[in-house]
């Protein structure tokens, strides 16, 4: 199923408003697949009275929608345990437990997941829901630990550490498991961390088990989907998640990778959702066919996001892993819908390319560079004596992206990296052997990551360590080193007295250590090297990165030395890279017959003649644009990089095509 599109209460709770939708829809035939109806407008739960009468209503809504727009219809659940404080005197209230953070604070529209009491209301839920007849059912996002505002992490309530407790083996209060997660009173508290993640992982599996429960006592062969952002705090169990939903006889589960994009003030945001959404879809099951990632504008102001942003979002997509599209872009109002008219010609003009790119790239994975992360990633948040605060181990592992705005291919799981990335304390959610895996292939680093390397016992393999730290008027000048070609002598000067880092001065600690560049100050004087590379005694190729890697790394000399680098960590086995200085973000997945490639101008200039480096024994490719544009590419002789390379006439600002061989 390519497009849903997630229809508000005011839209189906009255026949007017009702009739006026599926005119609405109607008049794009064939664009709409499947439309979800939310139970809620607000984000807390509903007394159980007030739903048994909203299903009873959609199930004539939605056998209307199936005969007259011929498509599916199905629930989507909004509040299952609550997202935040809203609407509380219109919601349910009943004497159960709110969760709970680390302070004693509690979030009032949502209730835990591990009281008992709860779990029968959403048993109850889900079994009127199911008896509804619908095609499917989704649970929202709200099944999460993190994020009921006013609280942040959660649940601290006394039957959840009471759990804990008896789990781990060690009595706990709220203030002495907090102190003990933290770190205040024990050497290194990473490991009772991932028993928490661990604690997460299982109280949201029963909870996901209680619903597939319910339904399938109803439905015993109805699709059950999950939305989902970034699950760190959770401890990202999406297979385990997954096979809770599916149920003992492995019924049809559906996944919506999600994330905060609502409007295009700041339009790198979508890419960045491209790489939240490829996350997600990485660790889900094979299995798992239908895969709509969520495109939501909320609060549906229809100026705050252009329809054309909204496009090259739901392209970026899929480019990263999705298999479809879910909508949920349409006004929470009963009020007229012909302000997105445009939007839903502009869709279905489009349509026919998301097709294409759902038929070629399937669940295919993508290939190229990974910034490390998994499932106990969350352990090595914060600092000591300070698990819950910054500095933020999503914000080390989200700045490694910006490799993507420079033109070389991302990719989300660690199976498929050629090379790959650590920032920040990242190193530390993994084990020792994981890490030595890493180092004996190719590895670039900053600093901080090497500190976290140092602690465990593996600095060694990078060949160097750090022996100053300089805080201001450093320029970093590219040295003569065959890495940097005609650069060499080029400088980078990120302004410390601007946007305050500290850059570190390494000194070599192997044999066959390279240094690619070097600090100096404003007056010329040496400040000694500053990035190393060198091949390791397992075999690996690491690079250190002691200024500023992931900042104003979009000049062209830096930009063509880490594509030099980046190939070189590779091993010479970059499936494709954007030769061409511009702007565009390129994704390669595994096709049948070879790499397909998808390009995104991230930029508000048009780009011509764009030049991409392609490893494949393709001799041409064929290339569609957004809008249906066909073109053959012939792939000819290659750069200094690559065996052959492409040449793409025109890619407009922010727009997208897909090159697959011919």
């Amino acid at each position: 199923m390519l497009v849903m599109f997630r229809i508000s209460p005011a839209h189906w709770l009255k026949d007017e408003n009702l009739d006026s939708l599926v005119e609405f829809l109607g008049n794009h035939k064939g664009l709409v697949d499947e439309l979800a109806f939310f139970t809620h407008h607000t984000h807390a739960p509903l007394a159980l009275e007030e739903l048994e009468a909203r299903f009873k209503r959609l199930e004539s809504v939605m056998m209307l929608v199936r005969e007259r727009l011929k498509a599916k219809a199905g629930i989507n659940v909004l509040a299952t345990l609550g997202h935040h404080e809203e609407n509380l005197e219109g919601s349910l209230n009943a004497p159960w437990q709110r969760v709970m953070d680390e302070k004693g604070g509690v979030c009032e529209g949502t209730f835990c997941p591990a009281d008992p009491r709860y779990r029968e209301y959403v048993r109850a839920l889900y079994t009127i829901a199911a008896k509804a007849r619908p095609d499917f059912i989704w649970v929202d996002d709200d099944v999460r630990m993190a994020g009921h505002m006013p609280v942040s992490k959660t649940c601290f309530c006394r039957r959840c550490v009471a759990r804990f407790a008896e789990d781990a083996g060690r009595p706990f209060t709220r203030r002495t498991l907090v102190a003990a997660l933290n770190g205040s009173a024990t050497k290194d508290p990473l490991d009772l961390r991932k028993r928490w993640l661990e604690h997460h992982r299982t109280l949201i599996e029963e909870l996901l088990a209680t619903i597939e429960n319910a339904v399938h006592a109803v439905a015993p062969s109805l699709p059950i989907g999950f939305m989902t952002g970034d699950r760190f705090y959770e401890g990202y169990a999406f297979g385990r998640w997954a096979n809770a939903l599916a149920g003992p006889k492995g019924v049809e589960v559906r996944w919506r990778p999600g994330g905060g994009f609502y409007w295009d003030d700041r339009l790198l945001g979508l890419i960045e959702k491209g790489h939240d959404v490829g996350r997600q879809v990485s660790v889900l099951p094979p299995g798992i066919k239908v895969v709509q990632s969520e495109i939501e504008n909320f609060p549906y102001q229809r100026l705050k996001k252009s329809v054309h942003t909204t496009m090259v979002e739901a392209a970026a997509h899929i480019a990263a892993g999705a298999t479809g599209l879910a909508f949920n872009v349409l006004s929470m109002f009963a009020e007229p819908l012909d302000e997105y008219s445009p939007f839903l010609s502009d869709l279905q003009s489009t349509r026919a390319f998301f097709e294409q790119m759902r038929d070629l790239l399937g669940r295919s994975p993508a290939v190229g560079v990974c910034p490390a992360w998994n499932e106990d990633l969350f352990a090595a948040n914060g600092r000591r004596g300070a698990w819950f605060d910054r500095p933020s181990i999503t914000d080390a592992l989200q700045r490694q992206y910006v490799l993507a705005e420079i033109g070389l291919p991302l990719c989300y799981d660690s199976d498929e990296a050629l090379v790959t990335t650590f920032s920040g304390e990242t190193p530390r959610a993994f084990n020792e052997e994981e890490l030595k895996g890493f180092m004996g292939k190719g590895v670039f680093m900053d600093v901080a990551a090497w500190d976290a390397l140092d602690q465990m016992g593996l600095s060694h393999l990078t060949g160097v360590r750090p022996v100053a730290t300089i805080d201001r008027d450093a320029t970093e000048v590219f040295t003569d080193h065959p890495t940097n070609g005609a650069c060499t002598g080029r400088r980078r000067d990120c302004r410390q007295s601007f946007w305050a880092e500290s850059a570190h001065r390494l000194e070599a600690t192997a044999d066959h250590v390279d240094f690619l560049a070097e600090m100096v100050d404003y007056l010329d004087r040496p400040l000694g090297p500053c990035m190393s590379a060198h091949e390791n005694e397992l075999g690996g190729r690491v690079v250190v990165a002691g200024y500023y890697p992931w900042f104003m790394i979009h000049n062209q000399a830096k930009s063509l030395q880490l594509k030099q680098i980046f190939d070189w960590l590779s091993f010479r086995r970059l499936p494709a890279v954007v030769e061409s200085f511009e702007k565009v973000v390129i994704w390669v997945r595994k096709g049948r017959s070879g790499p397909v490639i998808i390009l995104l101008n991230a930029s508000l200039d048009p780009v011509n003649r764009l030049l991409v480096t392609v490893r494949s024994r393709a001799e041409s490719f064929q290339a569609v644009s957004m809008h249906g544009e066909r073109a053959r590419v012939k792939a000819s002789p290659g750069s200094s990089r690559g065996d052959r390379t492409l040449v793409i006439e025109h890619l407009a600002p922010w727009d997208a095509c897909v090159l697959s061989p011919a």
